[in-house]
């Protein structure tokens, strides 16, 4: 229960730090912000959240259920344990990492990290919960080893919060740091869709493990952000799936069940046999999606649901343990609900149905059901 109510918290200091570093970023006259791809973040991020405390007690239980009945050690929650726990979680993020840029399966998930043509820390959290399953069934080698569900997640939560830090272009080169950490300046890098910064980068705290594997690249030239093709929506749903659906439109293409079978676990740039693939027409060249000018009005409305979105989740997760299941699961549908919404709105498309049902759903919460 306290750690939910610590979301607060941590809502608080994610939402000033990329406050300020907005701040800092008009004062310099740096373009970073641009409102429909930081609407975009801040969306991805809330459904990031919703479904990771949706999770999380199942994902705990899983650790413990293996930890309980197959751990070959009894490794003890130390200070110094935990610091090898958390060298051997960032050893096993590299791999996860990079399975995550050329596996087309976990690319699906993954892309929607790289999409912002943007660079700042609300980039930390353009996240979609989809990886997780993947990232549970990798982590579930540490409870195995001996560590418990509390030191895996507690790793989790130390490279989560690294990788936060790191989504910044105002931090520079930081000296020595660069040789054996990641920094700002290496996960630039990462996010970066020039040709010699492409599947560069993989560590979450040491860059180390980039050296050995021969995965490390400087930032030198400027860096281009965003996915080498971009897509011509901002809108939520196309946001989370347009890969996926890129994926099935290629497997038409292909004329074999074992190129079709093949295409999910190959690399994003695979060719087969058949030749190259074509993608969908949700994609278009790099620069030239066209952002759209809201009135101030729009603005100010869209900013509004963005706030009250975050609050509905903050008291889900503030009274989580004391919910009962339909209750939870109802207002996490209408979180669902509202950054689906959102990002119609981005969209300019019809939403004032769609706003009148989500409302109600309130109302009924709130007032009816009385919560």
């Amino acid at each position: 229960m306290e750690n939910n109510k610590a979301l607060w918290i941590v809502m608080l200091v994610v939402l000033f730090i990329i406050g300020v570093e907005f701040i800092i970023t008009r004062i310099k006259g740096i373009q970073r912000f641009r409102f429909q791809n930081t609407v975009v973040n801040l969306s991805m991020g809330i459904f990031d959240r919703i479904a990771g405390l949706l999770m999380l007690p199942f994902i705990y239980k899983y650790f413990e259920y293996l930890h309980t009945h197959f751990s070959l050690l009894d490794i003890p929650n130390g200070t110094i344990y935990f610091i090898i726990a958390v060298l051997f979680s960032d050893f096993l993020w590299y791999f996860y990492h990079m399975a995550g840029h050329r596996i087309n399966l976990f690319w699906g998930a993954h892309i929607v990290h790289h999409q912002s043509e943007d660079y700042n820390y609300s980039v930390a959290l353009n996240l979609t919960p989809f990886q997780v399953v993947v990232r549970v069934l990798v982590w579930s080698v540490m409870p195995i080893m001996g560590f418990s569900a509390n030191v895996v997640l507690g790793t989790h939560l130390v490279i989560g919060l690294y990788q936060f830090l790191l989504h910044t272009s105002l931090i520079g080169k930081l000296g020595l740091f660069e040789e054996f950490m990641v920094t700002p300046s290496h996960h630039r890098v990462h996010h970066g869709s020039n040709e010699q910064y492409l599947d560069k980068n993989y560590g979450g705290i040491f860059i180390i493990w980039d050296r050995l594997f021969n995965t490390f690249e400087r930032e030198e030239e400027e860096v281009s952000y965003g996915i080498t093709k971009d897509i011509n929506s901002r809108g939520f749903l196309t946001s989370v799936f347009h890969y996926y659906n890129n994926l099935l439109f290629q497997m038409k293409q292909l004329p074999s069940v074992q190129e079709k079978f093949l295409l999910f676990f190959k690399a994003p740039d695979w060719v087969p046999s058949s030749g190259a693939l074509q993608l969908s027409n949700i994609y278009i060249e790099k620069g030239s999606y066209q952002y759209q000018k809201f009135s101030k009005t729009k603005i100010a409305y869209i900013v509004f649901s963005i706030l009250f979105t975050l609050v509905l989740l903050s008291y889900t997760a503030f009274y989580l343990s004391e919910l009962a299941t339909f209750d939870t699961y109802l207002l996490s549908s209408i979180i669902l609900f509202s950054i689906y919404i959102i990002g119609r709105l981005i969209e300019n498309k019809k939403v004032l149905l769609l706003e009148i049902i989500k409302y109600l759903g309130i109302v009924y919460v709130f007032i009816i059901w009385n919560l």
